[in-house]
């Protein structure tokens, strides 16, 4: 009896710290829940979304090994989000999607389109430019387009040489000449290029192109921002 009388207080002590730590478990517990359910009202539910695995260029079928589909919340995405990678493949990529970035509708053609003419919104054209200087930019590049004009059209206001096409992004470029057609050291620095421009810059490409010469210049990729916030959007 007395070994039981002796035992019973730290029984007792057991019993009230085991509640003790049941209501601090619950404690924490409910803590977590309320904090997902903040952290739920601030940055949204969960939602499916389309992340590119590698960078994805303007011009560029995406292949089912392109994309892969997480759960993000949904504040953290951007408008016109994918859910489905379904909806990606088989697309063309009309603006350039940086790898682990969301896939969006307006990143890509709609799919009844295909070629170049996929990235051609309805303000822009695609314009071949033959450039005399032998840059061979790379497809998703941006360039200006610089005119020199003949010099019996230079003379009172008029540069000899001007911007016809501010931040135009390469469509594609002319295939490389084999090592027997660059055998003319002349024709070999004409290289052909699509690039992707205003109404009003087309125009002024075709109306330089009669009159004189045509040049690239690289651009940094951010120019194609700044001239054009649009095509920028996600």
């Amino acid at each position: 009896m007395s070994r039981f009388v002796r035992r019973a207080p730290r029984a007792r002590v057991l019993q009230v710290a085991a509640m003790l730590a049941a209501l601090m478990t619950v404690r924490l517990v409910a803590g977590d829940l309320g904090a997902l359910h903040r952290g739920a009202r601030t940055y949204g539910a969960m939602r499916a979304v389309v992340l590119a695995r590698a960078d994805l260029d303007v011009g560029m079928r995406v292949r089912a090994h392109d994309v892969r589909v997480v759960e993000l919340p949904g504040a953290s995405l951007p408008p016109h989000a994918l859910a489905d990678a379904g909806d990606a493949v088989g697309r063309v990529v009309t603006v350039p999607v940086l790898a682990g970035a969301a896939i969006t509708s307006r990143a890509l053609a709609p799919s009844r389109r295909d070629g170049v003419s996929a990235v051609v919104p309805p303000d822009r054209r695609a314009v071949r430019v033959v450039g005399t200087d032998g840059l061979r930019p790379d497809p998703g590049s941006v360039v200006d387009v610089l005119a020199t004009l003949e010099s019996r059209d230079v003379g009172g206001d008029v540069e000899p040489t001007a911007v016809v096409a501010h931040a135009a992004r390469v469509l594609s470029v002319d295939a490389a000449p084999s090592h027997d057609e660059g055998a003319d050291g002349g024709a070999n620095r004409r290289v052909g290029v699509v690039v992707l421009v205003t109404i009003d810059e087309a125009s002024h490409i075709a109306d330089a192109t009669a009159r004189g010469a045509l040049m690239l210049a690289l651009d940094p990729p951010e120019a194609v921002c700044d001239a054009s916030p649009v095509s920028c959007r996600p």
